[in-house]
């Protein structure tokens, strides 16, 4: 029986839940799901409230990515999967981070009119 850091499936599949709740505060935010949002954004504007929730979710991508690719270590073998799997969150980590950084620096930072 393979405990659960060594087993791939498990690790994979844990590795994607750390990535939900990126994917369902953004769908929330995109989608102006009202109930939630007006928590977020009391005023209407981005809180620090907000600011903070969204640095924990962003750095729930990478820690996905080395629950999903742990099984390698302990087993020495190469999984399709978890490689693939690590690489989009990794990936998505540094995208994102980058793109919403460069947004809220200039947004927020910067206040250059007409940002959005």
């Amino acid at each position: 029986m393979k405990s659960f850091f060594t087993n791939p499936k498990t690790a994979a599949l844990t590795g994607f839940l750390f990535a939900l709740p990126f994917l369902i505060m953004n769908a929330m935010v995109a989608n102006q799901f009202q109930p939630l949002l007006s928590f977020l954004r009391p005023d209407g504007h981005t809180s620090n409230f907000e600011y903070v929730l969204l640095t924990f979710v962003l750095i729930l991508l990478p820690i996905g990515a080395i629950v999903s690719i742990r099984p390698m270590f302990a087993e020495k073998k190469l999984y399709i999967l978890n490689i693939v799997l690590a690489f989009i969150l990794i990936v998505g980590f540094v995208i994102i981070g980058t793109a919403l950084g460069t947004e809220i620096y200039r947004c927020d930072v910067l206040q250059i009119l007409n940002c959005d």
